[in-house]
């Protein structure tokens, strides 16, 4: 597609103007999910299923895992987890949190909350000696410490969640995604423009069995700054089918 890069027309594909540095002020990001069970009902494309849980209240984060040997103490299996998502002031945060198994460990740095509106990445992020992989599933939670956000299934080191959501200084464009499906399946995208819209699909396909199938929108549509862009399917078979999807968004401040 023909983009400005500075101020000139170019031909190049986006990702190889950002790639080689060509394009000011705009970075090339992006996430995967999969579900392995999604019904006859729309689902947020994400391992947890169902539609996801959304919070707009900045929160302190609780993170927990099912299993002894996910720990920073001895040899540990996954011993860290970095979370990175937009922060209470609307814009990028990251925190580090150390692992102690199935005990419940928050974002807290040195007694201050460190809060969290939304989060794009939760990935192992430090191994020990125990295992290259999450020995047991590790939960994400909001302050409440019951309602799950995100998860990271046992041996994936990284949430399947097709999700992502901008800063308040950063407009998206959506170039490019993959979908694939075990049957047929109705895929859509949806955009909520703040935390007092309503979620609109801004694209629906039928995605058959097989795959993956590549999609590259010669028009990207944008996902206003502060926004929230979500994958959902439902099974067009009349039992569970096994959705995952890829995306490609264009961040620019």
């Amino acid at each position: 597609m023909a983009i400005i890069a500075n101020s000139r027309v170019s031909t190049l594909p986006s990702g190889i103007e950002l790639s080689s540095g060509r394009l000011e002020n705009a970075e090339l990001k992006g996430s995967s999910g999969l579900n392995p069970a999604v019904g006859t009902s729309l689902e947020t494309i994400c391992s947890q299923g169902g539609i996801r849980n959304v919070i707009y209240t900045a929160e302190d984060l609780k993170v927990t895992s099912t299993s002894t040997s996910d720990t920073n103490s001895g040899s540990g299996n996954a011993r860290r987890v970095r979370i990175r998502g937009i922060g209470s002031d609307g814009l990028f945060k990251e925190a580090d949190v150390d692992l102690n198994g199935t005990g419940v460990v928050t974002t807290d740095r040195n007694g201050a909350a460190l809060t969290f509106l939304h989060v794009n990445d939760f990935r192992v992020q430090k191994v020990g000696s125990g295992g290259d992989f999450n020995a047991g599933t590790i939960n994400l939670f909001a302050n409440d410490g019951t309602t799950l956000l995100y998860e990271i299934g046992v041996g994936e080191n990284q949430q399947q969640c097709a999700s992502w959501s901008l800063p308040t200084d950063t407009t998206g464009y959506l170039t490019s995604f993959v979908c694939s499906s075990t049957g047929n399946a109705q895929v859509s995208i949806w955009v909520q423009a703040s935390s007092t819209s309503a979620w609109l699909q801004k694209l629906t396909l039928v995605v058959g069995a097989g795959g993956p199938t590549p999609y590259q929108l010669p028009n990207p549509f944008s996902i206003p700054a502060g926004g929230i862009m979500e994958f959902r399917a439902k099974s067009l078979t009349g039992s569970d089918v096994v959705v995952g999807t890829d995306f490609q968004i264009i961040q620019e401040t």
